[in-house]
């Protein structure tokens, strides 16, 4: 009897310290909660720190993450991808150094780790430190010649030196070795729009192939085909981008704007689109003021005056405010 009361008391306890570990974890996300307890079972699992780390660092919990790496580090100090996610986290709180410093220990750990050389690289570009940038991309792209990303990283760092030649020959490289490389579309479109050739729009295209609800992409095609003129095909890649983001104001705007003239002449849809675009943004002056041309085609004078008087209030001196303002006063005095 008294053996089965000791075991009974001994079943009960358990039982309390289950729902006791049950309520430490309560109030934890489903998947954060399932690491912690992971963790408390195996607190020598450098692994499980890790995958806990990248947790915090993907939900921007910097510090915890930092503290869970370090102790990653520590069980397993020879892993070159724990001092990758360190200098992701320190990054994240702009200690540049100290990144800095956990990927050349993430290279010497492992030198042929060409993530760590990458990141090295982007960090070097990001504090413009070119020629160092360059050499390291220069020993990722020694380990390994299909390096698609090294070659974009090179493109940039080309772009602000103003190498134009450079530039597009390691776009090029890009798109060669990474057909799905959607950054090296968009720069290419982006290089030959300024110049309103059409070339652009065969780049944007294959962007579109790669990701076909990209709100930037639709956009940019759309005020290319504008801007060449193309009018049918800009109204189409606005209103895709305003399908994909019914909230997108460049879109919106630009839309109304082309429907304030020829071929359209869509003056009570510009009036909504740009009213959709103030909506979103109040201080969007060009909206505002457009919306004020709006009202003016289709005779709702005081509606436009109204615009116009506070777009340049938002804009002091805004011209095509005032220009508005003047042609209402030469037809209302009349």
């Amino acid at each position: 009897m008294k053996n089965r009361i000791v075991l009974l008391l001994l079943c009960a306890l358990v039982t309390l310290c289950g729902c006791h570990n049950n309520k430490k974890y309560a109030d934890l996300p489903e998947e954060l909660a399932a690491l912690c307890k992971s963790i408390d079972k195996h607190p020598k699992n450098s692994e499980l720190y890790y995958q806990r780390a990248n947790y915090y660092y993907m939900h921007k919990d910097v510090d915890k993450g930092i503290a869970d790496m370090q102790t990653a580090v520590k069980l397993q100090p020879d892993s070159s991808k724990y001092y990758i996610m360190l200098s992701d986290l320190y990054f994240a709180q702009v200690e540049t150094d100290l990144a800095e410093e956990m990927l050349e220990k993430a290279i010497q750990k492992d030198p042929k780790n060409n993530e760590a050389r990458l990141k090295l690289a982007e960090l070097f570009y990001h504090e413009n430190l070119l020629t160092q940038c360059n050499e390291t991309l220069d020993e990722a792209i020694k380990q390994q010649k299909y390096n698609p990303k090294a070659y974009l990283i090179k493109a940039f760092m080309y772009k602000d030196m103003q190498d134009t030649t450079a530039y597009l020959r390691m776009l090029q490289l890009v798109i060669d070795q990474d057909p799905k490389e959607v950054k090296a579309y968009l720069e290419l479109g982006y290089f030959y729009q300024k110049s309103l050739n059409p070339l652009a729009a065969s780049y944007y295209q294959n962007a579109l192939n790669v990701d076909p609800n990209n709100v930037e992409i639709h956009y940019n095609l759309g005020k290319l085909y504008q801007d060449l003129e193309q009018y049918q095909e800009a109204e189409q890649e606005y209103k895709t981008a305003i399908q994909l983001d019914e909230k997108h104001i460049p879109s919106l705007n630009n839309l109304g704007y082309m429907y304030l003239d020829e071929p359209f002449n869509k003056y009570e849809d510009a009036v909504k689109l740009f009213t959709k675009a103030i909506k979103e943004n109040p201080d969007f002056v060009y909206s505002v003021c457009n919306r004020g041309v709006a009202y003016e085609y289709l005779g709702q004078y005081d509606k436009a005056r109204k615009d116009y008087e506070k777009a340049l209030k938002l804009q002091t001196n805004f011209e095509p405010a005032i220009l508005g303002l003047n042609r209402l006063d030469k037809l209302q005095s009349k």
